[in-house]
């Protein structure tokens, strides 16, 4: 009895050292305040993310919250039209998310292409910038409809295996792969931007 008591003593010391205070807040208003605090398990985030459409700015999403993978790091998804850029840092202190990184500055053209959906089909070229090393495939489904998504994206972006999550929305049969246009063309009846931008806009301004 004395050796149970003794280890659930440790466990939870354990646990609680390996805890974090971190600064939380989600917000498009402008830079987030360093107000509110939350638990996570190993390490804080804070990021800048901004969307385009056509080359203009929508909105930019100023995040502090628990380790996330793909944010941590630089990084883009370079879908044609939209383009979503990320500038993150993850830190493994208390309280260590304090800064506001800044909205990545645009980048120049990589020499790197991959296809891109439009209205119609998703055989459309897109030059991927800065480092976008990666052209990615794969979709998400707004409502009971699923729509593809290619484009160029950062290997951050590729972590992992299935999925990923921006803004709120998951983009799932995730694949990258490195070469020009390796992320092959089809043909759909879905407007990519139909769907897309409505779902960007009700996520962001909630």
């Amino acid at each position: 009895m004395k050796s149970q008591v003794i280890l659930l003593l440790i466990c939870m010391l354990f646990s609680k050292a390996l805890s974090l205070s971190c600064q939380m807040c989600s917000t498009t208003s402008g830079p987030c305040p360093n107000t509110q605090t939350g638990t996570c398990p190993d390490q804080c985030l804070t990021s800048t993310v901004s969307v385009n459409i056509s080359g203009t700015t929508l909105t930019n999403w100023y995040l502090k919250s628990c380790n996330m993978t793909e944010l941590c790091g630089s990084g883009s998804l370079n879908l044609g039209v939209v383009k979503v850029t990320n500038n993150g840092q993850c830190c493994g202190t208390d309280l260590c998310n304090t800064e506001t990184p800044s909205v990545l500055p645009k980048q120049d053209p990589n020499g790197r292409t991959c296809y891109t959906c439009d209205a119609n089909s998703c055989s459309g070229k897109v030059s991927c910038t800065g480092n976008e090393d990666r052209c990615i495939s794969g979709s998400f489904q707004p409502l009971a409809n699923t729509v593809p998504l290619k484009g160029c994206a950062s290997q951050n972006l590729c972590i992992g295996s299935g999925s990923v999550s921006l803004l709120g929305i998951t983009i799932s049969d995730v694949k990258c792969c490195e070469g020009n246009l390796c992320n092959g063309a089809e043909s759909f009846t879905l407007s990519f931007l139909l769907m897309l931008v409505p779902l960007l806009s009700s996520v962001l301004f909630y």
